[in-house]
């Protein structure tokens, strides 16, 4: 290889020297030919060509590799700007990559929370379900006492709801109203709806006043008619009557019916039914069918007033006159008098309750 290239390192010695002035070359070739003859000029003249186009050949080759070496050039230039950017790239992807495991080594943490988180909200999931079946159940007690409560306006069944609960209740109609419920009379469930028992208020009444009722709990007391005759005609009742002599002999009588009909009917007595007790003497059926009277309302069946002050002196179901009163005068000890309280006869009496309840309880 090293002969080869001094080869043509001469080459392109003569070639300059031959380049230096070509007609010289050519007045010295034609000298040559003249000197040497025409056989000697013969001989070298096409290696005076070979080595011109040599230098041509060489010259391109020269041309071309400063060609190459700039493309080289280029390209290596791009190659550093691509490893720059390869640089950058791998630098911001060697940050990332550690801030992916700076966050990768937060697990514990991050799960512990999302857990919490977790379970919460079962917790909280449960606790609406549970609040859901509390609403659904209080939403059917309150449809069930919806139902009772309109059966109670309905169908009223006075002190029936309070059993056992004596004293004074808010029975439930569609006009409510206080009454005296007793469990010790006569079991649970009865409605005093009227009371003697001690003289502090007076039953000379006009027909308004014993409409509405009067008196106290604590004392005497008629609950009034047309609270009676609401309980009474809403459903069927019984009455139940409670007498106390002042000789202390207690007396009962229970009407398996009893009802009365409104004012346009003048609160008439309409039944009574069959009666029990442990007293021989029944007068209150004497008194069945008849309307109510005071003294301002005569309704009786005899031709005066028995509600009268100078007769029975209080409102009843009056016929021609009685058999019984129960809300005349009171007195407070044994007299034989026609406007006293009495049930048989007309010796008063100590202490006097009539109470209803339905039959169906």
């Amino acid at each position: 290889m090293f002969k080869y290239i001094l080869f043509l390192s001469l080459i392109l010695i003569l070639a300059e020297g031959a380049e230096a002035n070509e007609n010289e070359s050519c007045v010295a070739a034609r000298k040559a030919e003249e000197e040497c003859g025409e056989h000697t000029y013969k001989a070298i003249r096409p290696l005076l060509k070979y080595i011109h186009q040599m230098k041509t050949e060489i010259e391109s080759n020269n041309n071309k590799m400063e060609g190459k070496d700039r493309e080289i050039k280029q390209l290596q230039e791009k190659l550093n700007q691509h490893n720059e950017f390869v640089i950058e790239a791998l630098k911001e992807l060697t940050k990332n990559v550690l801030s992916i495991k700076e966050e990768m080594g937060k697990p514990t943490s991050n799960a512990l929370k999302v857990q919490d988180l977790e379970e919460q909200l079962e917790k909280q999931k449960k606790s609406i379900d549970q609040k859901d079946q509390q609403i659904s159940e209080i939403k059917n007690e309150i449809n069930n006492l919806t139902n009772k409560l309109k059966n109670y306006e309905d169908k009223p069944g006075g002190c029936t709801p309070f059993g056992d609960a004596p004293g004074i209740h808010k029975i439930i109609t569609k006009d409510s109203f206080d009454a005296l419920c007793d469990s010790a009379t006569a079991g649970p469930g009865w409605t005093v709806i009227q009371q003697r028992i001690n003289g502090k208020e007076d039953f000379f009444r006009n027909w308004a006043t014993y409409r509405n009722g009067f008196g106290a709990f604590d004392g005497d007391f008629f609950l009034g008619l047309e609270k009676i005759h609401r309980l009474t005609s809403a459903q069927p009742h019984e009455l139940y009557i409670h007498i106390e002599r002042f000789d202390g002999i207690i007396k009962y009588f229970r009407y398996k019916q009893f009802a009365i009909a409104g004012e346009e009917d003048q609160y008439r007595l309409i039944t009574l039914g069959k009666v029990e007790g442990n007293g021989t003497e029944e007068f209150l059926h004497f008194h069945r069918n008849m309307k109510f009277s005071t003294f301002d309302r005569d309704n009786d069946a005899w031709s005066g007033h028995c509600a009268s002050k100078d007769k029975f002196c209080g409102g009843w179901w009056y016929n021609n006159c009685t058999g019984s009163n129960l809300n005349g005068k009171y007195y407070d000890h044994e007299v034989e008098r026609r406007d006293a309280i009495f049930w048989d006869g007309f010796v008063s009496l100590k202490k006097v309750k009539m109470l209803i309840r339905p039959k169906s309880y």
